[in-house]
């Protein structure tokens, strides 16, 4: 394969078919998914805490 062929061969994959923009589509929506599901478990665990601070605070009045 000459320099000039591969050149052209790697240009080629510059352009993306259904699959790979799929693909590339559903691991951002996994990643985004991961993203939301440890910030929503962070704001539950915060949540948890304060309510419960606030549990024992009403009980100890």
């Amino acid at each position: 394969m000459s320099a000039s062929e591969n050149q052209h061969h790697h240009h080629h994959h510059h352009k993306k078919d259904g699959a790979s923009l799929f693909k590339q589509k559903s691991l951002r929506a996994i990643e985004r998914n991961k993203l939301i599901q440890k910030w929503l478990f962070r704001f539950l665990c915060i949540l948890a805490v304060v309510l419960f601070v606030i549990m024992v605070a009403v009980y100890m009045l």
